[in-house]
């Protein structure tokens, strides 16, 4: 009769270990998959705004210019390094390789290539938005989906149940056992809840979406004429306009 009590009271513990680490290691999948996804597009899509901005900077040459587009945009100098050295040759070479404003005239070139460069940005923040937006859904479906198995699960009740059924040994069931014998409580509670991973606003900051070029032009028709006067004084060879 002991033999099989013992047997039942293995069977429960097992059965309790299973259910919580089957989902746990479903949840820690889950959320590394999330974590990697956020960290991609924190490396390529953020990168793409800022090197936008770059150029537009170039663009603009002035820091008050960049600033008045700046506060227009909406965009956060925290997304990535926003601003550059307009005055670099080098920056210049690598920020527009390959593009070159079209036209027939000089302003006209320089017009152009400004409302490229904004229409790129918008496409890349739009592209970054519709991201950050899965990527808030599926960290919400994570935290919802822990805080169901909790509702279903009470993890205090789980471990009162188990010292109750073996008060000698009642976290010796395989899965569910802990080096530490000091470890009980609310500290071995803690140490085996299931927390959440971090919202995606720890790593992306949430952007407005831009308006399209034709509502943006009398805006961008305002600092266009005062950025193409700055380069009288400008030395650069080879200016993609």
């Amino acid at each position: 009769m002991e033999d099989i009590s013992k047997a039942l009271v293995y069977e429960i513990k097992q059965e309790i270990a299973n259910r919580y680490f089957g989902f746990r290691k479903q949840i820690e999948t889950e959320s590394g998959q999330y974590l990697a996804n956020l960290q991609s597009v924190d490396e390529k899509y953020a990168v793409n705004i800022a090197m936008d901005m770059q150029r537009m900077h170039c663009l603009l040459q002035s820091d008050r210019l960049f600033s008045s587009f700046l506060e227009f945009t909406g965009i956060p100098e925290s997304i990535g390094p926003l601003r550059t050295d307009p005055r670099s040759p080098a920056k210049w070479q690598q920020l527009f390789a390959g593009m070159r404003g079209k036209g027939f005239t000089r302003a006209r070139r320089f017009r152009n290539l400004v409302y490229n460069i904004y229409s790129l940005l918008a496409a890349d923040v739009n592209i970054y938005r519709d991201i950050f937006i899965k990527l808030e859904e599926e960290h919400g479906d994570i935290c919802k989906e822990i805080h169901r198995f909790y509702r279903m699960n009470d993890l205090s009740g789980i471990l009162n149940f188990l010292r109750e059924i073996d008060n000698t040994d009642a976290m010796h069931s395989g899965l569910l056992y802990t080096d530490n014998p000091n470890m009980a409580g609310q500290k071995l509670e803690e140490e085996l809840r299931i927390k959440p991973p971090p919202a995606v606003t720890t790593r992306m900051p949430s952007l407005p979406q831009l308006p399209v070029l034709t509502t943006a032009r009398p805006t961008l028709d305002t600092l266009i004429p005062q950025a193409f006067a700055l380069f009288d004084q400008c030395k650069i060879d080879k200016l993609p306009f």
